[in-house]
């Protein structure tokens, strides 16, 4: 089974390398653990003078270290990160890899428009699916290549099924207010979603994602979801969250990250909570539970959570959990996120 695995591996490598070649500008979407860095690094093979940025040094090891693997020289590229591309005049290169573009930023993309390569090809797991960044993304390097998350599953992935838990918002008034008055979640919740829906403003728009990402409802539910879960990774929004939970946490102001998540990763602890997302390039085996606090409307950020749990293993299925808030905005941005998810695979419980 897992030799059928790597047969269609290769397949789609190879179909994704063939046409990024006969083309000169494209981005390649390929889901997690379809072997873009090798794709990258074949196409890179074929040009003399190369420029690859990537976001963070977990890409940059994967390109060290499945050149290595696979016997690819790379003497022929110059790497840099996002942050530093506008650092180097991209005319001056046969060609420039963009991996990650979805991380790519709105100003970051102005200095690509002025500054135009000869060829550049874009890869991603998560291709950037509305808003500016989607429109640069079609002007300048539109997708030429693409395999979404269920037509790799059962051949690259592994299958999977999603819960999504609705929660009644709690309606205690335990809230309490500078005023010093007291309100409920439920109360709280309900002011935030009648502003933003009479004033539609960017600001009343965050006030509103905030209040529900902050639900101590939600957090509850996360605990005791937990213990029911062997081995879990357990995605929530603030530092503060991550403490509550009470397990090993990866996020930027917990100063034992990088050891929880090599623990985690090597099986000597079996919970982990993370702030939003992990970084890409991170890959964890073994994994079949996901617990999601907050599901954003952008399908992209739900398939980069999800994926973690799809290393494929023969005869497993992934669990994803994702808890939200009955009765208010949070169904509707659920419902947006898992869109492009199959309807089959997903089921509704009212908690």
């Amino acid at each position: 089974m897992y030799a059928m695995v790597a047969n269609y591996r290769d397949e789609i490598q190879q179909e994704a390398i063939k046409t990024a070649l006969s083309k000169k500008y494209g981005s390649i979407g390929i889901p997690m653990r379809g072997g873009k860095t090798k794709i990258g690094l074949e196409i890179a093979n074929q040009f003399n003078k190369v420029l690859v940025s990537y976001p963070n040094q977990p890409i940059y090891n994967s390109w060290k270290d499945d050149s290595e693997k696979f016997g690819i020289d790379i003497s022929n590229v110059t790497f840099t990160t996002h942050i530093s591309l506008s650092k180097h005049d991209l005319k001056l290169y046969d060609c420039v890899i963009i991996d990650e573009i979805h991380d790519i930023s709105i100003n970051q993309w102005l200095y690509i428009e002025s500054n135009l390569p000869i060829r550049m090809y874009g890869l991603s797991g998560t291709l950037p699916d509305r808003g500016e960044k989607l429109d640069y993304l079609n002007l300048y390097c539109p997708v030429i290549y693409r395999k979404t998350l269920d037509e790799t599953t059962g051949k690259l992935n592994k299958d999977y099924k999603i819960t999504v838990h609705l929660l009644e918002p709690d309606k205690r008034q335990n809230i309490q207010l500078k005023s010093g008055k007291f309100w409920s979640e439920a109360q709280k919740i309900g002011f935030f979603e009648r502003k933003y829906t009479m004033s539609r403003s960017f600001n009343d728009m965050l006030f509103l994602i905030r209040a529900i990402q902050d639900s101590k409802t939600k957090l509850d539910y996360m605990k005791k979801l937990s213990n029911k879960i062997d081995r879990g990774l357990f995605f929530v929004e603030t530092a503060k969250q991550c403490e509550e939970l009470g397990f090993p946490s990866y996020h930027s102001k917990e100063p034992n990250s990088e050891d929880n998540l090599v623990a985690f990763k090597n099986g000597e602890i079996n919970k982990l909570a993370t702030i939003n997302q992990l970084k890409a390039g991170i890959t964890i085996h073994d994994l079949n539970d996901v617990v999601i606090l907050h599901c954003y409307s952008s399908n992209n950020k739900a398939a980069q959570k999800l994926a973690r749990a799809l290393n494929y293993v023969e005869d497993q299925i992934a669990n994803i959990h994702i808890l939200g808030l009955k009765g208010t905005r949070d169904e509707d941005w659920i419902s947006k996120g898992l869109k492009d998810f199959d309807d089959s695979k997903i089921t509704y419980e009212t908690v």
